[in-house]
C-alpha cells in the first residue's frame, strides 16, 4: 500500500496526487455551482464600474451618464470619490484593467453589453469571476500542497492544509465572486512555492523562478497593498540567498505590473498615490463617507477591536479556528526550534505587522462582510505556521484536534459561501456575542 506520511519531497505519490485532485475537483465545483447566481455588492460594482466606464467612455469617471450607455454600476456602490468635480471608483487599477479586457473581448467581438441582456451579463460576470478568481485559487492550491511538501510536511499533512486552505477559510465564500482577496490569496501561494523552492534548492536557481517571484510579489501589491509585506519578505530571503538573480531577474519581473498599476493610478487621478491614501477625496457632498452607517460607522477601542477581529465576533481565529494551529506552530518554534523556525517567525512577523496596520488604520472589520476578510491573504502563512505541530509521527490526538477544528472551520466557510457579504451573519454573533451594531441582527435576518 501507498506511503502517505513520507517525510521526504521526492516524486509524490498517487495517492497524494488523487488526493490533490479531489480537492481541485471539489473547489472548482463548489465555486461553479455558486456561479449559478450572480450577487453584486459595493465591491463588485466598483470595479464593473470601471471597466464600463473605460470599455463605453474610454475614460476611467464612472459617473458618465451618455445616452447611450450611461453607466449603470456607480449607483450600486458606495467604494467611490470625487476629484475634479467627477466620481472615481476607489480600486487599485490592475483588476478592473483585467476586467476591461475580458469586457472589452465580450462587447466588441460578440456584440455583448453588461446590464444590456441579462443571461448575456450573467455570462460575461461568470467568465470574469472563473477566470481571475475561481481558476487561478484552483492552480494555487496544486502550488501550496507542493511547497508544503518541500518544507518536510507529509503527504498527508500536506493534503490537510490544503483542504484547510480551500474549505476551512473565508476563500471558500469569496472564490464565486468579484473581489481582490482571492486573487492575491491565488498569488501568494504561486509564490510561496517558488520562494519555499529555492531557498530549500528544491528548486534550480534558474531567472525564470526569480522573474516568476518578481511578478508575483508586485501583482500581491497592486491586488492588496497590505500584504506585500509578505511578498517584502520573501524578498528579503532571496536576496540574502541569491543577491545577483533575486536582483536582477526579480527586479524584472516587478517591472510590468508596477508600471501598469502607477501608470493607471497616474492617469485616472494625477497622482500614483493610492486614492486610500488621500482621504479628503471620500468627503465631497454627496458622500457616504460624510455619514457612513452601520458597521462602518463604529468607533470601538482599539484594544477591543483588536479582540473581535481575531478571536471575537469577527475573530479569523474563533470563526476558523483550524489557522490557530498556526499559532500553536508559532510558540512550539519559539520554545523548541526546529527546521522550520525561520518560516514561521517570518509568516508570524508578517501577520503581526499586517494585523497591527488594520487594527490603527481602519474601524469597520472589513465593512459588510462574513469575518474579518482582510485576514484572508494571510490564511497561507498562518497554514504553513502549522507544520511543525503536524510532524511525520503525530499522534492520534493530535489529528483528533485538528480535524474538529477544521470541522468548526468548514461550518464558518459553509456560511460565508451561503452570503460572503452582509454583516451579522457569524455563527459568533448569533450564539457568543450578539451583533456589533443594531441594525446586524436586521440585516442577518
Amino acid at each position: 500500500m501507498t506511503d502517505t506520511t513520507r517525510n521526504t519531497a521526492d516524486a509524490p505519490s498517487l495517492a497524494f496526487l488523487a488526493g490533490l485532485a479531489v480537492l481541485v475537483a471539489l473547489f472548482l465545483f463548489t465555486s461553479a455551482w455558486a456561479l449559478r447566481t450572480i450577487v453584486l455588492g459595493d465591491s463588485a460594482n466598483s470595479r464593473l464600474a470601471t471597466a464600463y466606464a473605460l470599455v463605453h467612455h474610454g475614460h476611467w469617471w464612472i459617473d458618465d451618464r451618455g445616452e447611450d450607455h450611461p453607466n449603470p454600476f456607480e449607483a450600486g456602490t458606495v467604494d467611490k470619490v470625487e476629484l475634479d468635480g467627477r466620481i472615481l471608483s476607489t480600486k487599485p487599477p490592475v483588476l478592473p484593467l483585467l476586467m476591461t479586457a475580458e469586457y472589452a473581448a465580450f462587447h466588441h467581438g460578440l456584440g455583448w453589453t453588461l446590464m444590456e441582456d441579462r443571461d448575456q451579463t450573467r455570462w460575461m460576470i461568470r467568465f470574469m469571476v472563473f477566470t481571475l478568481s475561481v481558476l487561478p485559487m484552483a492552480a494555487a492550491l496544486v502550488f501550496f500542497a507542493l511547497a508544503l511538501r518541500m518544507l518536510g510536511a507529509t503527504e498527508a499533512v500536506s493534503l490537510f492544509l490544503t483542504a484547510a486552505l480551500a474549505f476551512g477559510s473565508q476563500v471558500m465564500g469569496f472564490a464565486p465572486g468579484i473581489n481582490n482577496h482571492v486573487p492575491c490569496v491565488a498569488v501568494l501561494c504561486v509564490m510561496g512555492y517558488i520562494v519555499v523552492g529555492l531557498v530549500t534548492r528544491k528548486l534550480p536557481p534558474r531567472p525564470v523562478y526569480f522573474y516568476a517571484y518578481g511578478l508575483c510579489g508586485a501583482l500581491v501589491f497592486t491586488l492588496d497593498m497590505p500584504a506585500t509585506i509578505y511578498a517584502a519578505a520573501a524578498g528579503l530571503a532571496l536576496l540574502a540567498k541569491f543577491p545577483r538573480q533575486a536582483s536582477m531577474f526579480g527586479g524584472a519581473g516587478l517591472a510590468l505590473p508596477l508600471l501598469a498599476h502607477f501608470a493607471a493610478m497616474l492617469d485616472s487621478s494625477g497622482s500614483i498615490l493610492p486614492i486610500q491614501t488621500r482621504e479628503s477625496l471620500y468627503l465631497y457632498e454627496a458622500a457616504y463617507w460624510r455619514n457612513p452607517g452601520g458597521i462602518d460607522a463604529l468607533n470601538e477601542p482599539k484594544l477591543i477591536y483588536l479582540f473581535h477581529m481575531t478571536f471575537g465576533r469577527f475573530g479569523t481565529f474563533l470563526l476558523f479556528p483550524v489557522l490557530a494551529l498556526g499559532l500553536a506552530g508559532f510558540v512550539k518554534e519559539t520554545l523548541r526550534p526546529g527546521n522550520l523556525r525561520p518560516w514561521v517567525l517570518g509568516a508570524f512577523a508578517c501577520f503581526v505587522v499586517v494585523t497591527a496596520y488594520y487594527m490603527l488604520k481602519t474601524n469597520n472589520y472589513g465593512g459588510a462582510a462574513y469575518g474579518f476578510r482582510w485576514h484572508m491573504a494571510s490564511v497561507p502563512a498562518l497554514l504553513l505556521m502549522a507544520v511543525p505541530v503536524m510532524p511525520p509521527a503525530a499522534p492520534r490526538w493530535v489529528w483528533g484536534i485538528a480535524v474538529a477544528l477544521l470541522a468548526v472551520s468548514g461550518f464558518s466557510a459553509w456560511q460565508c459561501y451561503q452570503a460572503p457579504w452582509g454583516t451579522g451573519g457569524e455563527w459568533t454573533v448569533h450564539h457568543l456575542f450578539g451583533p456589533a451594531v443594531v441594525t446586524d441582527a436586521a440585516d442577518a435576518g
